[in-house]
């Protein structure tokens, strides 16, 4: 039981992770990076890019407090 709650929470937090790291991305003016007519590029460079910081992030995250976690065996 434990274990599937663990899951859950860690999939709920990628992907808030996700829509995260999108949001701030769309702050960043990378559309000078591209040419004018690769919008669907600049789109997926965009989504790849949230993933892979989301994701990052997420995992950062979860690591953080399970060596909480551990950390609290220790006394």
């Amino acid at each position: 039981m434990l274990f599937s709650q663990l899951a859950f929470m860690h999939i709920i937090l990628h992907l808030l992770c996700v829509i995260f790291a999108f949001w701030v991305l769309g702050a960043l003016n990378i559309d000078g990076w591209f040419k004018k007519a690769e919008t669907g590029r600049i789109r997926l460079f965009f989504i790849l890019l949230a993933v892979l910081l989301g994701s990052g992030l997420s995992n950062f995250i979860m690591d953080f407090f399970r060596l909480i976690q551990e950390a609290a065996l220790l006394f």
